[in-house]
């Protein structure tokens, strides 16, 4: 078969174009049907994070969400509060509820100069792991530490969890975690088949072990235990589980154990 003469062909073709052109509507900033621009409808991370989490995060908090690599795989949330670039960075895992909880203690640590950085582990809020990712006990851990050394500059990063994240950050720093101290705060005694005191001789020092009575006394027998067992502190609350034990839900107000946890993470 014989190709279309030169003419002809080019006319065909700038046919072709000018039909294509006009149906598909392509172009970055191609203006709407109204006449107004197209808008990026993108939302803000930082601005959705505040409008999820309501006022557990204070209006004063210095806060900028966003999303990091787990070092296994995944894409982990995360945000900060404080300081762009610290000397100390604690790395706080959360309750079941979310990373938002954290937002009234990250104020306070923030008050006292330090940086935090809230972490939602694989499952939890927009964290999106495979199931392989997710059984890495480093996998968020290792990804937050990190980026509080390399994108924060941080000396010295601490560890901290509160009920479920109480739980992980122990089975963290027992399987090598990267931090200078961590701390657990009302961490259950098992979690997802892990008995955290067969982890004891593997934990390393500094570390800290809270827990109230109000949470059975097996319960608190047990977190006791724990702490003995790793040669690390104890500090036993009256009554309340998790981030209730660090700020008071009713005034707000950071209570003697959320001081005595800024200044273990101060150093």
């Amino acid at each position: 078969m014989r190709g279309v003469g030169r003419g002809r062909g080019a006319a065909l073709l700038a046919a072709l174009l000018l039909l294509a052109s006009g149906c598909s509507g392509v172009g970055d900033d191609s203006p709407a049907p109204s006449g107004e621009p197209v808008v990026d409808a993108t939302p803000d991370p930082t601005a959705a994070l505040r409008e999820r989490c309501g006022s557990a995060i204070p209006e004063g908090a210095e806060l900028d969400a966003f999303t990091i690599s787990g070092s296994t795989g995944g894409d982990i949330e995360a945000a900060r509060i404080g300081p762009a670039t610290a000397a100390t960075v604690a790395v706080l895992l959360p309750q079941i509820t979310g990373m938002c909880g954290w937002g009234r203690w990250a104020s306070a640590a923030q008050d006292a100069g330090l940086t935090s950085l809230l972490v939602n582990p694989c499952g939890y809020g927009e964290s999106v792991c495979t199931p392989e990712q997710d059984a890495d006990p480093l996998n968020e851990v290792a990804a937050a530490v990190a980026t509080a050394r390399g994108e924060l500059g941080a000396d010295r990063v601490v560890l901290v969890g509160a009920s479920m994240g109480g739980s992980l950050t122990v089975i963290a720093a027992a399987s090598g975690a990267d931090v200078d101290a961590w701390a657990d705060v009302s961490g259950p005694s098992s979690w997802e088949a892990v008995e955290l005191a067969g982890l004891a001789d593997r934990l390393p020092e500094p570390g800290l072990v809270v827990m109230a009575p109000s949470d059975g006394r097996q319960a608190f027998r047990d977190a006791r235990a724990l702490a003995r067992a790793a040669g690390v502190g104890f500090v036993p609350g009256r009554d309340g589980h998790g981030w209730d034990l660090l700020v008071d839900p009713v005034d707000q107000a950071v209570t003697r154990i959320g001081r005595r946890l800024l200044a273990f993470v101060a150093g």
